[in-house]
């Protein structure tokens, strides 16, 4: 049996969650400014809550948008101990006292529900990183609304970078020009391939 106080490699999260690179696993847990009780290690409540915003992701949810929140609690009312007179209908007033407690609850469960939550800084690097993990592949407009920059490149390059992602230039979708993500790692790789091709070109 898993013991309440047993901790978490955070080194383990990345196989758990299937994703593509610890920076992924980094975002998450700042993003839900998570303290690891230990070096390199959570308990199993934040534990908990990782695997909730994993499932809130997965479901086509972000981070920017995960309820962190604990549901409201709301006490049963106890039963008024009014005893309505059969020979006479009870008047409003003696309605007052439950309809102002009722008011409150719904107050206070509205204010839980519409209250405003902070963006993350790091919820465009979480986006991304979804974006990578599901292939997706993004028109400009769409990139722009996301990072706040149009990507551009120059004549007879196909890739534009941003941080630790590439957006590498794909077909048009619709009348705009086609993006698809992918870590800048992967965009290395690919140019260290086609410069040792070129260096097995045999010479004429």
């Amino acid at each position: 049996m898993t013991g309440q106080n047993e901790l978490i490699k955070i080194s383990t999260l990345q196989d758990r969650y299937k994703l593509n690179s610890r920076q992924a696993v980094s975002n998450r847990i700042n993003g839900l400014k998570i303290q690891p009780v230990a070096r390199g290690q959570i308990s199993l409540e934040q534990l908990e809550l990782l695997d909730r915003l994993d499932k809130h992701i997965r479901g086509g949810g972000a981070i920017t948008d995960f309820p962190i929140q604990p549901e409201v609690q709301v006490d049963k009312l106890d039963k008024l101990n009014v005893e309505p007179d059969t020979n006479e209908a009870m008047s409003t007033t003696d309605y007052l006292p439950a309809i102002n407690v009722m008011a409150q609850l719904i107050e206070r469960m509205m204010s839980y529900t519409y209250a405003p939550q902070q963006r993350s800084p790091l919820a465009i690097y979480e986006d991304l990183e979804k974006i990578v993990q599901f292939e997706w592949i993004l028109p400009t407009s769409k990139i722009k609304e996301l990072t706040g920059i149009t990507p551009k490149t120059s004549k007879g390059e196909e890739v534009f970078i941003f941080g630790s992602f590439a957006f590498i230039r794909t077909d048009k979708i619709g009348r705009e020009t086609g993006w698809k993500v992918v870590h800048i790692e992967f965009v290395e790789q690919q140019q260290l391939l086609q410069s040792f091709a070129k260096r097995r070109e045999p010479k004429n």
